[in-house]
């Protein structure tokens, strides 16, 4: 039987992942709004830019509604009971924003090794879609197979791809003209402090979780088996004490992240 205490704690419970869930939906609507607002008032629209301004769309769209419907993948837990809280849906539609996220960057480090004339750049600007396509593979694998351990070598393969970008901004720091070295320290500082949480917060919590598991004696599943599960299978809780694991990274990545992604529509380089 449940006190009045209970409740009294379940509803101030709730009543936080309600006002963080509010926080998210007022950003994403900010986030779009200023996408608009670039898109129109920049003037020098060449195809650069358009090609910048449609990938940076995509992912800034889909971080709106992984703010309005969020999850936690593996464990199949969402705010809302609503097909559009699909882990599969979710995934697939997270999954064309990272790539296109990661096109974003590749295009500004492509641009910094023309700026720069370095061959060693350029190689670097062709390797970071790549790297995240398998960050992809690796976080679909955790998700179909309830395997905490590849989301952990998911974030490690976004920590190579940071890693590589801010050697590139190290770079530009010192070769670029004066006026770039504040949008070089931007960058690398962005880079640096994305590798901290990913090293040091989501990585051990990701292989804690694999520790746990294993030790409660929880069965993964194989591919065909996840993919229906991730399909039909969802856990609706509000509770504060399942999402505040997770307002970190999420917070974290449906704001700098779209701010960064917006920002890159007029990063231009010129030797």
């Amino acid at each position: 039987m449940r006190t009045l205490n209970s409740d009294s704690t379940q509803l101030n419970d709730s009543h936080k992942t309600y006002i963080w869930w509010k926080f998210l939906c007022v950003m994403a609507i900010i986030n779009m709004t200023a996408w608009v607002y670039v898109f129109i008032n920049y003037e020098a629209q060449s195809t650069a830019f358009y090609i910048q301004a449609t990938l940076s769309g995509i992912y800034v769209l889909v971080c709106a509604f992984r703010s309005l419907y969020p999850r936690i993948d593996l464990e199949r837990y969402c705010l809302h009971d609503s097909p559009l809280s699909s882990v599969a849906l979710g995934r697939t539609c997270a999954t064309i924003a990272e790539i296109c996220f990661s096109a974003q960057l590749a295009i500004i480090v492509y641009g910094l090794s023309e700026a720069l004339n370095s061959t060693l750049i350029l190689y670097i600007s062709y390797s970071i879609v790549p790297i995240i396509v398998i960050a992809q593979l690796f976080c679909w694998h955790a998700t179909l197979t309830l395997n905490h351990f590849w989301h952990s070598m998911e974030e490690l393969a976004w920590v190579i791809m940071l890693a590589l970008i801010a050697g590139c901004f190290i770079a530009g720091y010192f070769l670029l003209p004066t006026g770039y070295q504040v949008l070089m320290s931007i960058g690398f500082i962005c880079c640096v402090l994305s590798m901290w949480l990913m090293l040091f917060v989501d990585i051990p919590m990701y292989l804690s979780r694999t520790h746990e598991r294993k030790e409660k004696g929880h069965n993964l599943l194989n591919i065909k088996e996840g993919m229906q599960d991730a399909v039909v299978r969802r856990v609706h809780t509000n509770a504060w004490s399942i999402w505040k694991k997770e307002v970190l990274w999420i917070t974290s990545y449906f704001t700098v992240g779209v701010w960064l992604s917006i920002a890159m529509i007029v990063i231009r380089f010129h030797s």
